[in-house]
């Protein structure tokens, strides 16, 4: 018996220390989770709040906002965390003017807690302190980070570290600044095609988050705020190649959304001729050139409602 004990003590040891080497990792390096949370925690004055997922992360840079900005967005942020981060910060944010708020293809029909947020979750929950109600008391995940990803997820986020010696891919404005480069028209066809297909979930049912955004706009216009929705650039033929009846019913439900709230302005940029190819990092996200353009855009509008 002793011996067996000894067997799976040396079995479990080498696991024990990886677990615990993971778990320091995650919770004593910084990332744009705990640094977009102490960010946006020091920001009383704020004017202009923007939130989204990656689209909005790359795509609208504070520094071309005339108005004290922060972006909130991160990849991978869904409405409902969109809604979560609005709702813990709008009452310290007493100066709060405008929110922008992305509506794109997967904004409306996005499910909760699929493979997309299934493990970001927990960090929203455990790095910028929210309270998320996918998470039950029960799930251990909720109590050890290094349990929500597989080990080879970790292990690339530990190079990825290791190699550029900072997990934080924004600036102190919260736009993410890594976006710099473009790929020529064969290749920008190609990712097209794969990044098409990734986000076709093929659901038309837009009840859940249409709510979502309308309790938002609600929240934000009890507190005088503005919301601006928009529609982020993409290029042509990624939008061609997604269900053209799903986009029109896009287009309704923002109109619809601007016509009942009188908070609420749309920009529709989804098919903006003034973006070139050159402006886009891939398929759907602008470079570091195409988001000032974007920003640009968005600050003439903000400019005109405060002339």
């Amino acid at each position: 018996m002793r011996k067996l004990l000894t067997y799976i003590s040396l079995f479990l040891l080498p696991i024990l220390l990886v677990w615990m080497l993971a778990e320091v990792f995650y919770r004593t390096v910084p990332n744009n989770y705990t640094y977009k949370h102490e960010q946006i925690s020091k920001m009383e004055g704020l004017e202009v709040l923007v939130l989204g997922d990656s689209h909005t992360f790359y795509g609208v840079n504070p520094e071309w906002l005339s108005l004290k900005a922060y972006n909130l967005s991160n990849v991978s942020q869904t409405i409902y965390f969109d809604k979560l981060l609005l709702e813990k910060h709008i009452n310290q944010l007493p100066r709060l003017k405008y929110l922008i708020v992305a509506v794109d293809y997967t904004t409306l029909s996005q499910a909760d807690n699929t493979q997309e947020d299934i493990w970001r979750k927990y960090f929203y929950k455990a790095q910028m302190d929210l309270d998320v109600p996918l998470i039950y008391w029960y799930d251990p995940k909720s109590y050890s980070l290094a349990i929500t990803r597989k080990f080879d997820k970790t292990w690339n986020t530990f190079k990825e570290y290791r190699n550029n010696k900072t997990l934080i891919s924004c600036d102190s404005n919260g736009w993410g600044n890594t976006y710099l480069s473009t790929v020529d028209a064969v290749e920008m066809s190609r990712l097209a095609k794969v990044v098409a297909k990734k986000h076709e979930d093929e659901s038309m049912d837009f009840s859940l988050n249409s709510n979502r955004v309308q309790q938002m706009i609600d929240l934000c216009n009890e507190k005088g705020i503005e919301v601006l929705i928009v529609n982020m650039p993409s290029v042509a033929e990624y939008v061609s190649l997604l269900n053209s009846n799903k986009w029109q019913k896009i287009d309704s439900v923002c109109n619809q959304i601007e016509i009942n709230n009188k908070n609420v302005t749309r920009i529709n940029l989804l098919n903006n001729k003034q973006f070139e190819l050159n402006d886009f990092q891939d398929a759907d996200h602008l470079n570091a050139e195409g988001a000032k353009k974007c920003s640009l855009i968005i600050d003439q509008i903000l400019k005109n409602k405060n002339d």
